[in-house]
């Protein structure tokens, strides 16, 4: 009751920015408020938007801690997560250009994760290596994303380049050992027209990345060995389907990306803005293990994917320093491959996901809304194996601002969340399928159709100088699943109860 009057006591100030200009907002307002970070955050996954919705002038840097602990965690999930982020961020504008860059360095520790080695960025991919034993898994990712936009012709012809980079770094301390190096360079260049109500953008899309993957056995007795099965390597190949795999233990996943993009900007009068954006992006990947062929290289898999999505939001100032936006996100994704040792097609995956967010600010409350609706198919030809869920999720939110004297502010945020699964099915082949697949299908399968609550609270602390503030930011996540579905198959393990995550920041503002 207490944590409640505090949130709904009637002297705190206003949580929103007075002013229509983005760049007079106070940038703790601007950088944490849920209102400002939502268009944000829009403008960054759409960068022919950055002149619009990122603040000017304004820079952040900072260090961020997390800690995960549980059980209850996908198959290939881990029990235990730490975590440190170094970041900095900002734009600026710079004869008639706009320039917005983002870095990032993370550094984490997983522990007790089995079932696969893997980068964690290509979780639909048909092939990977894993065993039963769990590993401890350390890594290294440095992020980069840059976006420019310059205005031709009395601003009427923008013209814009966004770009994202990543390198990764991964490996298991324990036998089995992956090694794991990842990148992903992406480019969008986009031409538009600007009119007084109305801008919209066209854009080309075209990207590389690659996956390297390596496993090892540092205890020479481990690489022969088809006795312990903690121990055996098993090369996935499928959805199910796998087999041992004891020596060359290593492939590359070479991906190619194209695709188009279209971006509206409606602004029908001073209070409104309607941002509609849309992608489709075809995406190749060609698993290979080289060797000393003329070639150099045996092809395992090409698996390629069709991505369609939109980004809808729309902003209204109102009377009364009431605001409102509304969100809406979608995307279908169609996955295909081409299996060598079958020489067809074997492995399809199919997901299709829509989200709605609503926040409604009301002198100093924002109160906000949000649901989604997920579906996803996964089929193994050969074998027969066939998985669908659907997911269904629902969420009430509430933030407030509190000011502490005349020179800092205290930005509150609860959230709660109800998932579900309304209809889902499973078919697993006795005789195709051995333990090891058994038991990731079986686990994903009872992970992903459990209904579940999740609690989330954060708080910031900052001071609102005119320039040069400090904030801390402190954030804790709790998630308690329900009853499972049953199935009649003996797992080694299921998913547990809870999954708790905290979270604990410094930035600088400048």
């Amino acid at each position: 009751m207490l944590f409640w009057g505090a949130f709904l006591a009637h002297h705190a100030v206003f949580g929103q920015s007075t002013s229509n200009s983005l760049d007079s907002t106070a940038a703790l307002t601007y950088w944490y408020q849920p209102s400002f970070v939502v268009m944000h955050d829009m403008a960054i996954r759409n960068r022919v938007w950055i002149p619009e919705e990122i603040k000017n002038r304004s820079s952040l840097f900072g260090i961020r801690h997390s800690r995960g602990q549980g059980d209850f965690k996908a198959a290939q999930g881990t029990d235990g997560l730490i975590q440190s982020q170094l970041y900095t961020e900002g734009k600026t504008d710079w004869r008639k250009t706009s320039f917005w860059g983002r870095f990032s360095y993370d550094r984490s520790a997983e522990d007790s994760t089995a079932l696969r080695h893997q980068s964690r960025w290509n979780v639909d991919a048909p092939l990977y290596f894993g065993s039963l034993r769990k590993n401890k898994y350390s890594r290294e990712t440095y992020k980069l994303d840059a976006g420019i936009q310059r205005a031709f012709f009395d601003a009427k012809l923008p013209i814009s380049l966004g770009i994202d980079y990543r390198l990764g770094s991964h490996y298991s301390n324990n036998d089995p050992r992956g090694d794991i190096k990842d990148m992903n360079l992406q480019f969008e260049l986009s031409v538009g027209h600007n009119l007084p109500t109305f801008s919209y953008h066209i854009a080309g899309i075209w990207g590389y990345g690659s996956e390297r993957v390596n496993v090892g056995y540092k205890n020479d007795k481990y690489t022969t060995n088809t006795e312990d099965p903690l121990y055996v390597n098993w090369m996935m190949n499928g959805f199910g389907s796998a087999s041992e795999r004891l020596k060359e233990i290593n492939y590359n996943d070479i991906i190619h990306r194209k695709g188009v993009g279209a971006h509206i900007l409606l602004k029908p009068n001073d209070r409104n803005k309607i941002y509609f954006n849309s992608r489709y992006l075809n995406e190749e990947q060609s698993f290979r293990r080289n060797d000393n062929s003329k070639q150099t290289y045996l092809s395992l898999n090409d698996y390629k994917k069709d991505i369609g999505s939109i980004d809808f939001l729309w902003s209204r100032q109102m009377h009364r320093k009431r605001l409102l936006r509304v969100a809406l996100q979608g995307q279908i994704e169609n996955g295909q491959d081409f299996n060598y040792s079958y020489l067809a097609n074997n492995y399809t995956y199919r997901r299709h996901e829509i989200s709605f967010k609503t926040q409604l600010a009301v002198h100093q409350y924002l109160f906000e809304g949000h649901a989604g609706m997920y579906k996803t198919e996964k089929k193994d030809g050969v074998s027969g194996n066939q998985m669908e869920f659907d997911q269904v999720k629902l969420g009430l939110g509430l933030n407030r601002t509190f000011r502490l004297g005349q020179s800092a502010d205290i930005i509150g945020t609860i959230a709660y969340t109800k998932q579900w699964s309304p209809s889902h099915n499973l078919y697993v082949s006795e005789l195709n399928t051995g333990d090891f697949g058994k038991q990731i299908l079986y686990q994903d399968y009872l992970y992903d159709t459990a209904p579940s609550n999740s609690w989330n609270m954060s708080w910031v602390w900052g001071t609102h100088h005119a320039k040069n503030n400090w904030s801390i930011q402190l954030q804790m996540d709790y998630q308690c699943r329900g009853n499972l579905v049953p199935i009649d198959y003996t797992l080694s393990s299921v998913p547990g109860k809870n999954w708790f995550l905290g979270k604990l920041g410094v930035s600088y503002i400048f």
